[in-house]
């Protein structure tokens, strides 16, 4: 994991933690060692069985862009569009938990 990748799961794991995520991974330009100082993060996370609102998963995003003082795009395991699903788990890289 490089330095950037270890930063986002530092800033990031109290966070997942509270939401009671059992996986997440980063991919994107921060999960392929491209990111400009503009770039977004993109997240996917495994919520399991947990309800979560819109509200809540509204939240979890918002409190994630806070603590990482960017913009995350965060995508939950069982709604990723079959039309990235290749594009994310190419470059999926673990920062918690595991699949």
């Amino acid at each position: 994991m490089n330095d950037t990748l270890k930063k986002i799961a530092e800033t990031a794991k109290p966070i997942l933690e509270k939401y009671g995520v059992s996986y997440a991974g980063v991919f994107g330009s921060h999960a392929r060692g491209d990111a400009r100082p503009d770039s977004d993060v993109d997240i996917l996370v495994s919520l399991g069985n947990k309800p979560f609102s819109i509200w809540d998963f509204i939240g979890f995003k918002n409190e994630l862009s806070d603590n990482l003082k960017k913009p995350v795009d965060l995508v939950s395991d069982k709604a990723i569009n079959p039309y990235f699903r290749d594009y994310i788990f190419r470059d999926l890289k673990t920062i918690y938990g595991s699949r």
